[in-house]
């Protein structure tokens, strides 16, 4: 079966998924910074310690990796929830018949 929209109808659901996607992307660049820079603290949290002589030191990339890592996958996990939630948005109002 072929459905056929009505420009008002895929109108308000296409809208609502680029807007969706430019959150999705704005989201992912927030969480990823803000996790990868707590990765940077710590490096540099943990590079003080040496420099007092408590310690040996650490190399960026033993901190730095993993952050990454980690900043990467919950930016990703985020962002597709922010995905889910407008592609389930824009079928609720696409069923509606396309108004907002």
């Amino acid at each position: 079966m072929h459905v056929r929209l009505s420009r008002a109808q895929s109108r308000g659901p296409r809208t609502i998924l680029m807007i969706t996607a430019i959150l999705a992307v704005v989201v992912f660049s927030v969480v990823q910074d803000r996790v990868t820079a707590g990765g940077a603290r710590q490096y540099v949290e943990l590079q003080r310690a040496p420099a007092a002589g408590q310690r040996s030191p650490v190399t960026v990339d033993e901190i730095m990796r993993p952050a990454v890592r980690r900043s990467v996958a919950k930016a990703s996990v985020w962002s597709a929830v922010v995905m889910v939630t407008g592609a389930i948005t824009a079928g609720m109002v696409w069923r509606r018949g396309g108004r907002a």
